[in-house]
């Protein structure tokens, strides 16, 4: 349990550290919690558990001062109780919207303190210190590595049996709720993806998906490799009319000058 424990923990900090700069959105809850799936030793409960988060988490956004929960590590927390629990999803997103509120809170208190490492690192920059600089940079970076990765320590290396036994401890009607409820979140999601695909340009795809898996009975990665030549070709005459576009005012400019 020990070693799991660290690796969970390591995959929870290296998520904070794409969440801080690197975007390579690995801190998404399918990925989060797919991979701790993974490294628990149960693949298929960690896919279902941060796919079902990935969907209710699907339109969290920070907008200006707003903070939202903090998916990753709601998502990698609630990956672990559903397994180590044995309760699955119901249990996962019981855990992992109370998990994500509490660790937002560490975040915006660790974002409070690295403050003061902004204002010492502007004023060693002033003297030249280039150096005391990028520790200050390293130093920050260690801290968001930390504020992720030891909560889903403890819940790893703590949680079989004090997870079991709260589980145990609800009462039935709650976990019924849960159950149905994750049920639920998939459908919410899905309404969601489609307010933005039933749009005047994107609504032909939408058609076009619906009859390669209905009629065509092509397989999910079949129809997923179609759609993303679908999605090349979209961006590509996206880009080409901004650029024909740019190219016009440019000529209109120019002709407007000359006259």
């Amino acid at each position: 349990m020990l070693l799991q424990a660290l690796l969970v923990a390591i995959w929870a900090g290296l998520c904070s550290l794409d969440d801080g700069g690197i975007q390579l959105q690995i801190r998404k809850p399918l990925l989060a919690g797919t991979v701790t799936g993974l490294l628990l030793g149960d693949l298929e409960q960690g896919l279902i558990i941060g796919g079902t988060l990935e969907l209710m988490w699907l339109g969290v956004n920070s907008v200006g001062a707003y903070n939202p929960p903090d998916i990753t590590g709601g998502a990698i927390i609630g990956t672990v109780a559903g397994i180590t629990s044995g309760g699955g999803v119901s249990v996962g997103v019981a855990f992992a919207v109370p998990a994500a509120t509490l660790i937002l809170q560490l975040v915006v208190l660790l974002q409070t303190y690295l403050s003061v490492h902004i204002h010492r690192a502007e004023a060693d920059a002033k003297t030249g210190d280039f150096d005391k600089v990028n520790r200050w940079h390293l130093l920050s970076g260690l801290f968001l590595f930390l504020v992720r990765a030891v909560p889903c320590f403890i819940a790893v290396f703590l949680g079989n049996t004090i997870l079991q036994d709260f589980i145990d401890w609800l009462p039935a009607f709650i976990t019924d709720g849960l159950t149905v409820a994750s049920g639920m979140i998939p459908a919410v999601g899905i309404s969601m993806l489609l307010t933005m695909m039933l749009k005047k340009n994107m609504w032909m795809y939408l058609v076009a998906g619906f009859v390669f898996a209905a009629y065509l009975e092509l397989p999910i990665l079949g129809v997923s490799l179609i759609g993303l030549v679908f999605a090349g070709i979209h961006d590509y005459n996206f880009v080409q009319n901004k650029k024909m576009e740019e190219s016009i005012n440019s000529m209109e400019v120019e002709g407007g000058i000359d006259l």
